[in-house]
């Protein structure tokens, strides 16, 4: 699977475990995720 695409599932993961809604994302720039 993609690895950007792994670090929004896993942001979703981390919002769910804290009792918030599953929606995860990240912001890519030039091949680097700069923003969560």
């Amino acid at each position: 699977m993609d690895p950007f695409i792994e670090a929004a599932i896993e942001e979703a993961r981390i919002g769910q475990a804290e009792g918030g809604i599953p929606i995860g994302s990240v912001i890519v720039y030039r091949g680097r995720i700069i923003g969560r």
